[in-house]
């Protein structure tokens, strides 16, 4: 009977360590996940609305500037395209009018309405 208690005491030793290794992983995982700030933010919603209109100004500021920039990039890209396909003989004369009527366009700026 002895034997038989100690084969218990020593699975629930072991069993008490493997619970103890699982809790300290979970601990670390909160940890990791912030979830302390999280449910601070839940109980002040002001500054959890703030937080987010401010995330959301930055990110659209960072998507309009991204896009202009990779316009210009693509727009100075199919200049030198366009401008090297005139010397094209079918497609050059198309290509040499579209470039003429930008080129004027550009020159007199947009037409008041």
């Amino acid at each position: 009977m002895p034997n038989d208690q100690e084969k218990i005491l020593k699975e629930e030793k072991e069993l008490l360590k493997s619970l103890d290794s699982k809790i300290g992983k979970l601990a670390i995982s909160l940890e990791r996940a912030r979830i302390d700030e999280y449910t601070s933010m839940m109980t002040r919603p002001w500054k959890f609305f703030f937080m987010n209109l401010v995330a959301g100004l930055f990110r659209g500021v960072g998507t309009a500037i991204g896009m202009t920039l990779v316009a210009a990039l693509v727009i100075y890209i199919l200049v030198k395209v366009l401008v090297s396909m005139v010397d094209l003989p079918i497609i050059g004369l198309y290509i040499a009018e579209v470039v003429k009527f930008v080129s004027q366009y550009m020159q007199q700026g947009i037409p008041a309405r």
